[in-house]
């Protein structure tokens, strides 16, 4: 994902980044190697914050699959 280009981009550390987006940061350190998908509510933030789409922030076919799976 492109989740720590994003961050980076906007010159932020990970602790930074959570208490700006008032998300915990092990949650934005399970994002960023993938070990979890942040939810719709998280997603939606996160798009807003870094002015990007869904396909921007994730754009790996196998995440693109579950995404339409699930409902996107």
């Amino acid at each position: 994902n492109n989740l720590v280009a994003l961050r980076l981009r906007k010159g932020l550390t990970q602790r930074r980044a959570s208490e700006v987006l008032k998300i915990p940061r092990s949650r934005i350190y399970l994002w960023e190697k993938g070990r979890e998908l942040p939810s719709w509510a998280a997603l939606g933030i996160l798009m807003q914050f870094y002015q990007v789409s869904l396909p921007e922030m994730y754009p790996q076919p196998e995440v693109q699959r579950l995404l339409a799976q699930s409902g996107a």
